[in-house]
């Protein structure tokens, strides 16, 4: 099955949470929560105000929450990916991210995904990522399945332009931000990202 999983942007949207309860209560996505710039009161109130949602979260920052509140899960970034034992046992560990295909073999934990980026230009960052094939892609799945079993998430410049590039590619999902979060509609937009999807 492939997942479309949505990552928050970094600056609120005026929307954000009626946004994300459409996306979670109707259409039952993972949301990877990453606010980069919030301090730990700033994340609890944004936990705190998306409070009937957050079983779909998986925090990015201030990981400690996770024992707060009743989340998903939490995220590790690349340079943490190896050090699971820092973290209590009652904290599920849920992705981490990768940039190169044959550090895939280095990972160590059982997670439930991994993140690969950028798989294009990217839409929410700027000078990062490149225009790729079909081809490209191909070749970059099959280099990483064959050094790990864990699903992989395409991450980068996704849009309902290229997402079945990225499914035909034989990536297991896409995560999805600045194609959503920077259209004038982001529910929209992810209704139509995801209707491509299941038509091939």
């Amino acid at each position: 099955m492939f997942n479309i999983v949505v990552i928050t942007p970094e600056i609120n949207h005026p929307l954000e949470a009626q946004i994300l309860s459409a996306l979670v209560l109707d259409h039952d996505c993972i949301i990877h929560i990453r606010k980069p710039h919030f301090g730990i009161n700033e994340y609890k109130e944004y936990l705190l105000k998306n409070d009937k949602l957050t079983t779909q979260f998986v925090l990015h920052e201030h990981h400690s929450l996770a024992k707060e509140f009743p989340v998903k899960g939490i995220h590790l970034k690349e340079k943490d990916k190896n050090q699971v034992t820092d973290y209590p046992i009652n904290i599920k560990i849920i992705s981490t991210s990768l940039h190169v295909v044959e550090d895939a073999n280095k990972l160590k934990y059982p997670f439930e995904y991994v993140f690969f980026s950028p798989l294009f230009e990217s839409i929410s960052k700027q000078n990062y990522g490149s225009n790729t094939t079909q081809e490209m892609l191909k070749e970059t799945v099959l280099g990483l399945k064959q050094n790990t079993k864990i699903p992989i998430i395409g991450l980068g410049g996704i849009n309902k332009e290229n997402i079945v590039w990225v499914k035909n590619s034989r990536f297991d999902g896409a995560a999805i931000l600045g194609a959503i979060w920077q259209s004038e509609d982001p529910l929209k937009t992810f209704k139509e990202i995801a209707s491509k999807v299941q038509e091939f």
